[in-house]
């Protein structure tokens, strides 16, 4: 498992917020998971689809008291509130964007052990969640421990005087380690792009196959019984040697014979300086693309119109159809 340490703002993200005496059977007929099994002691990933089964957002959903939480990407979010009270007019529930608690990225054993000082009964299994007044820690055991925190403004303030930190760093951090863990997200330009086997989403456990009806269910079922999906998620690394944005909808490129023809589209990116090149200019990019899922592991590819090699690197779970 690889080591980190850092604490992160998460900026890029907002939390929606789903109260009401309904909202447990409201939900469950919105998301790829169930809601109705769902353990309080723990969080999942899950998907927001349209009627045609591709993806509004990609969510971590957890239960906070007489709530639950969605927290995604912030594009994702202004969206995913919209159609949800959109159909929500129609059940008993709440849905509106938290704006009371920050989202906080933690990694590190040291860091680990100052959020261990605001929640005591922090576990480190998988997925599992910590609750108290100072709001929620969800725990991510997979390529990294690390944890995605809900604060409140005192939970914020405590955090940052127990670890004696001036500030936290930005959300890039998280971002690489979310990538490394091959959690893919939804942006404003992957928007209904994908249904959310195209973002390995049966793979990590967000998709309740034998649930009931959701919004979209038809469309990912047949994905599944009919073998109709023919892309995946990779993810792929490089160097880069100068300064270029890579951004959710950028094409790659898989070379073939001597041409070079379009492989795919970027959901998430990020680079970081590399730590042994003093100069600064050289950084390490990671990204998820989807591709077709019989892509060679040893292609060669690139970003569109650059020299930017990629190579493909494992995912740390196991592709299922």
């Amino acid at each position: 498992m690889a080591t980190h340490s850092f604490m992160a703002t998460l900026d890029d993200l907002n939390i929606v917020k789903v109260s009401g005496e309904q909202r447990v059977d409201y939900l469950n007929g919105q998301l790829t998971v169930s809601t109705k099994k769902f353990d309080g002691g723990s969080a999942r990933l899950t998907a927001h689809c349209d009627f045609k089964g591709k993806m509004f957002a990609a969510i971590i959903i957890s239960q906070c008291n007489d709530a639950f939480f969605l927290s995604m990407h912030k594009d994702s979010a202004i969206i995913s509130q919209e159609q949800l009270k959109k159909y929500g007019v129609f059940s008993k529930v709440d849905i509106q964007i938290n704006e009371e608690l920050h989202c906080i990225g933690i990694a590190g054993d040291e860091n680990i052990k100052h959020l261990r000082v605001l929640f005591p009964a922090l576990s480190s299994t998988h997925m599992s969640t910590t609750n108290n007044e100072f709001g929620q820690a969800i725990c991510f055991s997979d390529a990294s421990l690390r944890y995605l925190c809900y604060l409140s403004d005192k939970g914020k303030q405590r955090l940052l005087d127990i670890s004696d930190a001036d500030a936290f760093v930005p959300c890039e951090r998280w971002n690489m380690l979310e990538i490394e863990a091959g959690i893919a997200n939804i942006q404003a330009a992957t928007m209904s792009q994908f249904v959310p086997q195209m973002l390995n989403f049966q793979s990590i456990h967000a998709i309740d196959f034998d649930k009931g009806c959701y919004m979209g269910q038809e469309v990912v079922a047949r994905t599944k019984f009919l073998g109709k999906n023919k892309r995946a998620t990779f993810l792929l690394s490089g160097t880069l040697e100068s300064e270029l944005s890579i951004n959710a909808g950028d094409n790659i490129e898989l070379q073939i014979g001597e041409s070079w023809r379009r492989g795919g589209v970027i959901v998430r990116a990020v680079s970081r300086p590399n730590a042994v090149d003093e100069s600064g200019n050289s950084k390490t990019v990671k990204l998820l693309a989807v591709m077709p899922n019989d892509t060679d592991p040893n292609a060669v590819v690139r970003l569109k119109d650059s020299d930017v090699r990629l190579s493909v690197t494992p995912l740390p779970y196991e592709l299922t159809r």
